[in-house]
């Protein structure tokens, strides 16, 4: 599990990348660009991915505890996900 732990990638290009079973705890992912990436497994606790484009991405079985939505919502306040705020 790659760990990238308080990183930032603040509009990062990650288009395809993999990160399946990342460890994204605490990162900013603010307007980053994920289309088509694989965060399968991957751990977005504490991290903001508002703005982030998350078209076709892979998002099976993330973990969002007080994750910043792309739309500017908290996972804890959304049912512990972000998947209903992806648009």
């Amino acid at each position: 599990m790659p760990i990238l732990r308080a990183v930032r990638l603040h509009g990062a290009d990650l288009t395809g990348a993999n990160l399946v079973d990342s460890d994204l705890t605490d990162s900013d992912l603010t307007g980053s660009e994920l289309v088509a990436a694989n965060l399968t497994g991957a751990s977005v606790t504490g991290a903001s991915v508002t703005g982030a484009i998350l078209a076709d991405t892979d998002l099976a079985d993330v973990t969002w505890s007080n994750t910043t939505c792309p739309d500017g919502t908290n996972s804890d306040d959304d049912g512990g996900t972000c998947a209903n705020s992806l648009g």
